[in-house]
């Protein structure tokens, strides 16, 4: 099957402009990467993604260390890549670079053309024509992805998912298994380093000096379906959390979801929040990974909270579909709320202490 993608006038444009014949490559699978030089990992646009991928690239840095280990993500995860160790290189872009017909999309593709990758994989489950024909554009004997009809003529090694029902962020579970590495998603954790923990530690003693006093983390964004916890219930939710548990709340938002948490904070009552001075990425994360429960719809900070292993409670909507729903993790729960109905405490009071209860057996 053609793919639309490379049908367009932009593609065929772009193509012959960086020189380059339709790909024409057999390819042998041997469940290893032996062989291989320079692989390239390209983003979805997505923090928890990365997050989930990076254990991945960890993995492949041990068991072979002489590949090289490249990324292609957009800026604002600059701050959180440029101190992994295990990453050799990275391309970074802005999202507005990935328009049809752009100049600076062209010198994109022409970058990763010139790196010379004999490998790629592309972290995104759904196609994304414009990253996708960077994989294409790469000229790699060997480009990975999630199986989309769209991707046929683009990809030589597209995995189908086992079952409808699977959680989206495995898919580097998935990506894995023909490499030959026991990936367990639901095991492997996305650590930053000892000290960035460190100072994390101390920042949140400065606020909350009683070391036993629990902390919630909280993020009011909307979610990936672009719906979100109804503010009234979620409000009422923390603060039922906080008394009961005599704890401390810790406000957390990326980037453009600012006003939300602002918003949020204007209505939590202030002695119980902590008022934390503005962080960088990896600084967030710290923070976050510091939380004994955090609380959030299906956001982007909640599946980073399931990568690193944090307590979590998912509060989702009907919107919100199972393949959002990590299942078979101790350290995570997830309660659905329904239009028009209170979500009940005694549901969110058992999910919080079996959480609790798992994370210290």
């Amino acid at each position: 099957m053609g793919s639309p993608i490379l049908k367009s006038g932009f593609a065929r444009v772009a193509l012959r402009t960086l020189g380059m014949a339709p790909l024409d490559r057999e390819i042998h699978l041997t469940g290893s990467l032996d062989g291989l030089e320079r692989l390239l990992f390209v983003d979805s646009g997505q923090l928890s993604d990365i997050l989930f991928f990076l254990p991945v690239v960890a993995e492949i840095k041990r068991d072979w260390p002489d590949i090289q280990l490249h990324m292609m993500a957009e800026e604002r995860w600059a701050d959180l890549l440029r101190k992994e160790a295990r990453l050799d290189g990275l391309i970074l872009y802005r999202s507005d670079q990935l328009r049809a017909r752009s100049s600076s999309y062209l010198r994109l593709l022409r970058e990763v053309k010139g790196r010379s990758f004999d490998g790629v994989f592309l972290m995104g489950e759904e196609s994304d024509p414009p990253r996708d024909l960077v994989a294409y554009a790469s000229q790699a004997s060997l480009r990975v992805g999630a199986y989309q009809p769209e991707r046929e003529a683009l990809l030589n090694c597209m995995l189908r998912w086992r079952g409808q029902g699977r959680y989206k962020m495995e898919l580097a579970e998935e990506m894995t298994r023909f490499v030959g590495l026991k990936y367990d998603a639901g095991a492997w954790r996305f650590r930053l380093r000892p000290e960035e923990l460190r100072a994390a530690d101390q920042m949140i003693h400065f606020r909350k000096p009683v070391k036993e006093q629990l902390l919630i983390g909280v993020d009011p964004s909307p979610g990936k379906s672009s719906r979100r916890f109804a503010s009234s219930n979620l409000h009422f939710l923390v603060d039922h959390l906080v008394d009961k548990l005599r704890a401390k709340v810790m406000l957390f938002h990326v980037g453009e979801d600012s006003s939300e948490s602002e918003e949020f904070r204007r209505r939590i009552r202030q002695s119980e929040t902590l008022d934390m001075p503005s962080q960088g990425l990896r600084e967030t994360l710290a923070l976050l990974s510091r939380c004994d429960l955090f609380v959030a719809g299906n956001t982007e900070l909640f599946h980073v909270a399931v990568a690193g292993g944090v307590p979590a409670i998912g509060l989702f909507t009907e919107a919100d579909g199972v393949r959002w729903e990590p299942r078979g993790r101790e350290h995570v729960a997830v309660v659905r709320g329904k239009p028009g109905e209170s979500l009940p405490i005694t549901e969110l009071d058992k999910a919080v202490e079996r959480i609790r209860h798992a994370t210290h057996a």
